[in-house]
């Protein structure tokens, strides 16, 4: 923590001076940074119906469970999913989050749960294809609001995954979403090669 509250306002410059301090300098030769740029990775998977083995243990997701997200998520009973790199460890309470999961909605007859990740710093997107190809959602099942009001299903974080094998193996790698991103003009080709990696990942897990 440091001595400063990072809400604290800055000394006045007058002050500074009179002090005979200046104003700090930094490495680059602009007056300010450009802020960083964000990008939205749109129609990423997060989740597909059926029964996984999760660090949890056994666990079914239905169709009427992301239905139940989609209808929590529009509510806002919720703040929105958190993106970050990984699953929560408690003993690491100040990961930092890498964006957002916005636009929740379904997909094949309610079967495939799809959100757009937002707010996502450019170099993540860069890397994620290579470095973080898989995720893995994180939810609440019957979830209280302030009301009292009991939902469901709630998700409440989506965790990129690297090395560690997510739970859900039959998702299309993040590299597909991101390749379709960036190349709109081309959603029927990216929607076809998206199939095929579904089937390829399908075939995979059944084997």
């Amino acid at each position: 923590m440091s001595a400063r509250s990072s809400d604290e306002a800055p000394y006045p410059r007058s002050a500074l001076a009179a002090a005979g301090s200046s104003s700090p300098r930094t490495s680059s030769p602009e007056r300010s940074a450009a802020p960083p740029k964000r990008v939205t990775i749109r129609g990423v998977e997060i989740g597909r119906a059926g029964t996984f083995e999760a660090s949890t243990g056994r666990t079914t997701l239905t169709s009427d469970d992301f239905a139940e997200a989609v209808r929590a998520f529009k509510a806002g009973v919720h703040p929105k999913p958190v993106l970050k790199v990984g699953h929560y460890d408690p003993r690491f309470d100040g990961s930092p989050s890498i964006g957002w999961v916005d636009n929740l909605r379904v997909a094949e007859g309610g079967q495939v749960l799809i959100g757009d990740l937002a707010g996502v710093p450019q170099w993540v997107a860069d890397s994620a294809p290579s470095h973080f190809p898989n995720r893995s959602l994180e939810a609440t099942f019957d979830y209280e609001d302030a009301d009292g009001t009991v939902w469901p299903f709630v998700l409440t974080g989506l965790a990129l995954l690297g090395a560690t094998a997510p739970a859900i193996g039959n998702l299309a790698e993040l590299r597909d979403f991101v390749a379709a991103s960036r190349s709109p003009q081309n959603v029927t080709r990216d929607r076809v090669r998206l199939a095929a990696a579904r089937r390829a990942r399908l075939n995979r897990w059944n084997d």
